[in-house]
């Protein structure tokens, strides 16, 4: 008996509280690996965007398609991206450019950016602003600056209309915008009207857009920033055109700076700039996540005025100084709070009237 006693095998007893270290050490090597590649596939890709903008780059650096495209338009001279002082926001033009020929700034904001006050106003300027010719016998309407001389006059325009300069442009076709909506991703927002237009040379519809809460892709979107009203009104169509900007922000809000910076370097090649990709990345790093709060949104204040039976926007240059005030820290007049897009609050220069 003893002999068959010492020769049955003994049973196993598992321990319930006892920790596996061996699948906790597997899990944390794969974490690292996975964090580890993640940092190096960033640190290339920021390698890769500094080669590709500043030629330092070596040969045979292949860049990815998605961060440039053999359609990119070759970039001119760069400007460094830096804020001089607690008090001097950066001032950075953007201009929406359509796809005629000569192409035309139908959409055009002056962003104010305070990298060390994590702070960004953004001045929609609507496209038919009137501008005085030099003799002050002829106007024209500010989205045919691009067309006569590029982002070199227009930008030139609107730093005559706000006394600055202004160091910085992004120009955005057609093309750029719906690549950033492919990255960014589609826009659920309510359309406030339906949208149609003819196009006068194929007889079919370009923007059609029905009302109601939907989901905007990146044609629709498209279709919803370049509707103009029958009425030619040109400040409806900047109202619109901020409100999805502050809509396209918003979803942002929450994502991972590290998310934006990704995204920057991927769409950053599309835009026609003088700011290099790693200044732009730099940028949304230092800024961190921006809250809607954080973001101020405005509009040229200024009167519809008809010349020649075409209605152009009246800018009015007291209160526009009072606008570009508040971009250096001045208190608006009355509350001001979340700018022109708002039909309820805002002072005079932060709430442009219609004539």
């Amino acid at each position: 008996m003893e002999q068959e006693e010492q020769k049955r095998p003994k049973r196993r007893v598992r321990k319930k509280n006892g920790v596996r270290w061996g699948r906790v050490v597997l899990a944390l090597v794969v974490l690292i690996a996975i964090l580890g590649g993640l940092v190096f596939g960033i640190l290339k890709g920021y390698e890769a965007a500094k080669g590709y903008f500043t030629g330092t780059g070596e040969a045979n650096t292949v860049v990815s398609t998605d961060a440039a495209p053999p359609t990119a338009t070759p970039k001119g001279p760069t400007v460094p991206l830096e804020q001089k002082s607690l008090d001097k926001p950066m001032y950075i033009l953007v201009v929406g450019k359509d796809s005629s020929n000569p192409a035309q700034g139908d959409a055009l904001f002056l962003m104010s950016v305070n990298e060390q006050q994590k702070n960004i106003d953004i001045i929609g300027i609507p496209s038919n602003t009137k501008i005085d010719s030099r003799d002050k016998k002829s106007v024209a309407m500010i989205n045919t600056m691009y067309s006569s001389g590029n982002i070199e006059l227009t930008k030139a325009v609107v730093e005559d209309l706000f006394h600055i300069p202004i160091p910085y442009y992004i120009v955005v076709d057609e093309a750029a915008f719906k690549k950033t909506l492919d990255v960014v991703g589609s826009q659920d927002m309510y359309v406030e009207k339906e949208m149609v237009h003819m196009d006068s040379t194929t007889g079919k519809a370009d923007v059609n857009l029905a009302r109601g809460y939907q989901t905007l892709d990146a044609d629709k979107a498209l279709q919803y920033v370049r509707y103009v009203d029958t009425d030619k009104n040109a400040f409806s169509r900047t109202q619109r055109q901020e409100r999805f900007l502050k809509q396209l922000l918003g979803t942002q809000e929450d994502t991972l700076t590290i998310s934006k910076m990704w995204h920057i370097w991927r769409l950053w090649s599309y835009f026609d700039t003088n700011i290099t990709t790693m200044d732009a990345v730099k940028l949304v790093m230092n800024l961190g996540s921006l809250s809607a709060s954080q973001i101020q949104y405005y509009i040229l204040p200024g009167t519809k005025e008809t010349i020649n039976n075409e209605i152009f926007w009246n800018y009015d240059p007291v209160e526009a100084q009072q606008l570009l005030g508040i971009t250096l820290g001045n208190t608006p007049i009355e509350g001001g709070g979340e700018g022109s897009t708002d039909d309820s609050k805002g002072s005079n220069a932060s709430k442009a009237k219609e004539g």
